[in-house]
This record gives C-alpha cells, sequence and structure tokens, in this order.
C-alpha cells in the first residue's frame, strides 16, 4: 500500500472508527497506597477526586477511570503531560521519558505524610492509545486481555488509554484491533500518519508545539487538561488567575495557508499589513485542496476564527482558534 492511501484509510478509522496508537515514548509511574487519588489530585490540573453521591440512590457513581491533565510548576507553566488510568488498587501515570525522573522527583516532594508511594515501572508496562469515535467501545476487550483502560478524550476526536503489562502489550494491540466490525474501522497508526492526523485535527504536541516556557492557556490547553473547579494543586492559582482575570499574551491556533508549497518550519505569522504576530509550530499539506494547514502562536487579540493573516508571505487565516472544537 502506498503512504497516500495509507493515510487515508488511518484518516477514516479516526473519523469513523478508531486508531490504536502503542505509545512508546511514554514511561510509567504507579501510585499505591491508601491517600493515592486525593495526593496527586495536588498535583496535577486535572480533577481525580472521587466523585460524589447520586442524589437519588445515595450510592457512589462509578471512578472517572482516568484523565489527560498538566503538571505545572509554582509560576503556572507547564512541565509535562500526563495520562492517568485509575485502578483497582493503584493509578498509573504515564508522560514523556525524557521528562519521567524530574516529575518523579518533583511529586516525591510534595509527599509528607500522605500514605502513597510512589514507582518507576516504565521496563514493566507499555501505553496504548485510541482514538476516534470508536474508542470507548474498545475498552472491554483491552481489560479482557490484560490491560487497564480508561475512557480519557484528550484530542476531541474520542479516547481511550489503555496501560499493559508489557508481556501483554502484544495481546493487548491484537485485542483492541480485533475489536472493530462494521460500525467503522479499527485500525493500528503509523507514526508519520499520526502526526499528519494530529495537525489536521487541532492536536499539539509537547516538545513541537509547545514547551515548559508556555501556560496551558498560552498551548490552549485548559479545556482539555485543566479543571477550574477543582480544589487547590501545585500551580493553581497563577492558572486560576490567568484564566479568570487576565490572558495569555499569546495563543496556539490552526490556521489554513494558502498554496500546496510548504512553509518553512518556525515561519512568520503576520497581518496583512506585515507587522509580525507569530510562528509556526507544525504544519502539513492538506489534502482537501490547494493549501497547507498549520499550528501556530499568534498574539492574543489576533487569535480569532477567520482572522486573515500571512505566512511567510502567503495569505492565511485561522480556522480554529482556542475553544473551537474539531
Amino acid at each position: 500500500m502506498n503512504p497516500t492511501d495509507e493515510l487515508d484509510e488511518q484518516r477514516r478509522a479516526l473519523r469513523e472508527g478508531a486508531l490504536v496508537q502503542v505509545v512508546n515514548e511514554l514511561g510509567t509511574l504507579v501510585v499505591t497506597g491508601s491517600d493515592r487519588q486525593t495526593w496527586l489530585n495536588g498535583l496535577v490540573t486535572c480533577d481525580l477526586a472521587p466523585q460524589q453521591p447520586l442524589p437519588a440512590s445515595g450510592k457512589a457513581a462509578p471512578p472517572a477511570g482516568g484523565a489527560y491533565g498538566l503538571n505545572v510548576v509554582k509560576t503556572g507553566k507547564i512541565f509535562a503531560e500526563v495520562w492517568i488510568v485509575l485502578a483497582a488498587d493503584r493509578i498509573y501515570v504515564g508522560a514523556r521519558r525524557d521528562r519521567l525522573a524530574q516529575l518523579q522527583e518533583s511529586f516525591e516532594r510534595y509527599l509528607i505524610m500522605e500514605d502513597a508511594e510512589l514507582r518507576d515501572v516504565s521496563d514493566e508496562h507499555a501505553w496504548i492509545f485510541a482514538h476516534g469515535p470508536r474508542a470507548a467501545d474498545l475498552v472491554p476487550a483491552g481489560r479482557a486481555a490484560g490491560a487497564e483502560a480508561a475512557i480519557v478524550d484528550w484530542t476531541g476526536l474520542g479516547g481511550a488509554l489503555f496501560v499493559a503489562p508489557r508481556q501483554a502489550e502484544g495481546d493487548a494491540v491484537a485485542a483492541l484491533l480485533g475489536a472493530g466490525g462494521e460500525a467503522g474501522p479499527v485500525l493500528p497508526a503509523t507514526d508519520a500518519a499520526w502526526e499528519v492526523l494530529r495537525v489536521e485535527n487541532n492536536v499539539p504536541r509537547f516538545g513541537v508545539d509547545f514547551d515548559d516556557q508556555n501556560f496551558p492557556q498560552e498551548a490552549s490547553l485548559e479545556e482539555r487538561a485543566v479543571s477550574f473547579s477543582k480544589g487547590c494543586y501545585l500551580g493553581q492559582e497563577t492558572v486560576f488567575m490567568l484564566q479568570m482575570r487576565g490572558h495569555a499574551k499569546k495563543r496556539l491556533v490552526q490556521l489554513a495557508v494558502e498554496g500546496e508549497d510548504d512553509v518553512p518550519a518556525g515561519a512568520e505569522i503576520a497581518l496583512p499589513d506585515g507587522a509580525a504576530v507569530g510562528e509556526v509550530t507544525s504544519r502539513v499539506r492538506d489534502p482537501g485542496g490547494q493549501r497547507v494547514i498549520a499550528l501556530g502562536y499568534v498574539k492574543y487579540k489576533h487569535a480569532a476564527t477567520g482572522a486573515e493573516l500571512r505566512v511567510a508571505g502567503r495569505p492565511a487565516a485561522i480556522v480554529r482558534a482556542p475553544g473551537a472544537k474539531p
């Protein structure tokens, strides 16, 4: 199969079924102990608090299963993305391997009297993501194959997380792929195709579109990764105040750039009069026409859907501003 046909098939699976992606760049921390959930909830931007009892029955609601969030430093800037799966007796935290040791060190710094223990089990576990409207349907198959699972949509496309013992990784992937059917295709994601699809679908990547110099709001992650109703967490004051009483100086947006020629990495984003307002971080050719789809930063006051700009001297417009859904 040629690369174009392969990409088209994976694009269809993402829209109608699910893409199954083994994420080798993630390491794993496991948290145990009776205080594990409340303690970890104070260190991440997403809400891991136990759900409140249902008023009608008085019974506790089912656990959320997991979350996508951020660990931010005291100044509110992003240190790491975290993918979290809540298992019966432990919590799995997935994070980039190049951030894991420092993340563990930071977490342990805030472990004082709590009954919680943190271990790096990266060599023992594998992470598998499912993206697309049928991703949640794959959870039973993943669990049957020995993986812990959670329904977590961190891309806006539909999603599920699976963390499997290393020896069960192959069985888990096979089980997820075997769960496809007439409802929509379920296919394995290739790295090359996912890089194109994530830009097309406005999914930023750490180290490419944002890093540890950005606030969540600059990277336009506040709706996906931040709870503004949970209790205190490390860095909350800055993140909360930026949301409620101010704004980020720049925002990550998705743009359509006229012309099929590639856009240079780091290309300048400017107003029609030539005044620079930002730069491109990622770009791919749009399969639907003579244009390039890009992610990039623009100054806050220009971050509006439909805003007319220029990228590398070519006409461009913002097609998704912060808050816009896929």
